[in-house]
């Protein structure tokens, strides 16, 4: 099973590398192949993460029903459509058509189906964080190895041929998938909430701040990551420099994912309760205050430490609070909300700095992550 797992983390990375992150290196190629403005290139990519954060809590039933297997499989088939209409692409209509596809896929591969085979397969609860910890510190390498390699195919061979390599790279995760994950990851003994099960339509306890909590912590790091370069070329930062103030971000993500992996002895709540919003306030208040950008970057590495316990401590306090049987349900919830801030989040952060200015955007973001802190805190242990 520990193969599996690690094997699983391999695959997340591959599909957030190609699915995700991939855009941002598409982006310039494709605005001028195909002659449209920027604006709408990435509009074809909000429209997809505005499917997947519609699709969410849809895909999150399909995998309480023990569909975790088949999800994938309709994923990656979508994903491979996808990047090769985009690859094919000559126009705005088919553009979109794609990185729709794209958007349905990256709802059925993207965590939550990792999530659902690790929750239902491990038992034990400290191995069942390491388990995912695992396949989350795998995940957050992706921009990391895909970026410069995806800018590397696409300066040698093209934008259409990296898209194609792109779809080789899919195949090739389904393959590992098909052959070694899901057949190592069956599902044990599925435990319950111990509230009672809502009706049809109805939160359960607990998930109005869960959505809260989640929700900001995205919206935090699409503020951070939208606004902080515009930040440092205001203060005299040179944009190299910029760049790898931004870049340790995803660095940073890392760290307490490790951390919590090589862990011994009991579970530490209060780390995934509340620790990752201090984190996150933290660094903002650093990248705020500071004029230094090593100082700066000092922030961001701190917001990031948060932002990857964040990742880590949706998944592991939904099947805590409603049990392994529901876990996809509830997990979909807080998804869409994440989905939506993830989606709306740029244009957003980017209007409201227009019209006051970056460093009021981020006290404002700050001081939102600190009101979710209690509601954090009031989490029940179990």
């Amino acid at each position: 099973m520990r193969r599996a797992v690690w094997l699983l983390g391999l695959c997340q990375c591959i599909l957030w590398g190609v699915l995700y992150y991939s855009f941002s290196v598409l982006l310039v190629p494709m605005e001028t192949a195909l002659a449209l403005p920027r604006t709408a290139v990435a509009g074809a990519f909000s429209v997809g993460l505005l499917a997947m954060a519609v699709l969410a809590p849809a895909v999150g039933r399909w995998l309480d029903l023990g569909h975790a297997a088949n999800v994938t499989r309709l994923g990656m088939g979508l994903a491979v459509l996808g990047l090769g209409i985009v690859a094919t692409a000559n126009g705005a209509p088919a553009l979109y058509l794609g990185w729709l596809c794209m958007g349905i896929a990256m709802a059925c591969v993207l965590y939550e189906p990792a999530f659902a085979l690790v929750i239902r397969a491990v038992d034990d609860d400290m191995h069942r964080v390491r388990a995912l910890a695992a396949v989350t510190v795998m995940g957050g390498l992706a921009s990391t190895i895909f970026l410069p390699i995806i800018s590397v195919l696409v300066e040698q061979l093209g934008w259409r041929a990296a898209a194609l390599v792109c779809v080789g790279a899919i195949v090739f995760a389904a393959l590992i998938m098909e052959v070694w994950v899901v057949p190592s990851l069956p599902a044990s003994g599925m435990s319950r909430s111990k509230f009672r099960s809502p009706r049809s339509g109805e939160w359960p306890r607990h998930m109005r701040p869960l959505v809260a909590i989640f929700a900001s912590g995205t919206l935090a790091s699409m503020a951070l990551t939208t606004l902080l370069i515009p930040l440092l070329l205001q203060r005299g930062v040179a944009p190299s420099a910029a760049a790898l103030v931004l870049a340790a971000f995803g660095i940073a993500q890392l760290p307490g994912r490790v951390w919590l992996l090589r862990g011994r002895g009991g579970m530490p709540t209060h780390v995934l309760k509340s620790w990752p919003i201090v984190f996150q306030v933290a660094g903002l208040i650093v990248v705020i205050v500071s004029a230094s950008p090593w100082a700066m970057g000092a922030g961001v590495a701190v917001f990031g430490l948060g932002s990857g316990l964040h990742t880590l401590s949706r998944p592991w306090l939904i099947q805590r609070l409603y049990g392994v049987a529901d876990v996809g349900r509830w997990n979909g919830e807080v998804a869409r909300a994440q989905g939506l801030a993830r989606a709306a989040g740029p244009l957003l952060m980017a209007g409201a700095a227009a019209m006051s200015s970056a460093p009021t955007v981020l006290i404002g973001i700050a001081g939102v992550l600190a009101i979710t802190l209690p509601l954090a805190i009031r989490l029940p242990d179990r």
